[in-house]
């Protein structure tokens, strides 16, 4: 049943213009509806990757394999909002950025400090949300 939660997760235009709430995203966009208090609040209709990350390396290698196509995709589609750059840096902007987003997100949501959360979340929002 993981395996197929894992790869029944949205490709990337759908969560691109969802998180974005948009359906012409910016990297901006998604940076700061990802990291935004309505997306840490309503962790059962958000994102998977900060949802099972932690458990997934306990699960089978078919659960492995989904989650990890999922987050290639994520990456695809996150480097495509990338501009002016080489293929390679995109990509690696684009790494960097959904592990920094995955992180921040568990951290505010673990967190029993309402403050210290919505910090982590500023925090977040301004490091990796330049393009």
């Amino acid at each position: 049943m993981a395996a197929e939660t894992c790869a029944s997760v949205p490709g990337n235009d759908s969560w691109l213009e969802k998180v974005a709430g948009s359906a012409r995203p910016t990297f901006e966009a998604v940076v700061r509806g990802y990291l935004s208090p309505r997306h840490r609040d309503d962790p059962g209709h958000g994102c998977l990757f900060a949802a099972l990350g932690s458990d997934v390396v306990r699960q089978p290698r078919t659960v492995r394999r989904a989650f990890t196509e999922g987050l290639r995709s994520r990456v695809d589609g996150l480097g495509k909002l990338l501009q002016g750059r080489s293929a390679a840096a995109r990509r690696e902007k684009a790494l960097a950025t959904i592990a920094g987003l995955v992180g921040a997100l568990m951290l505010a949501r673990a967190v029993d400090d309402s403050k210290l959360s919505d910090e982590i979340l500023k925090a977040g929002a301004a490091t990796f949300g330049r393009s």
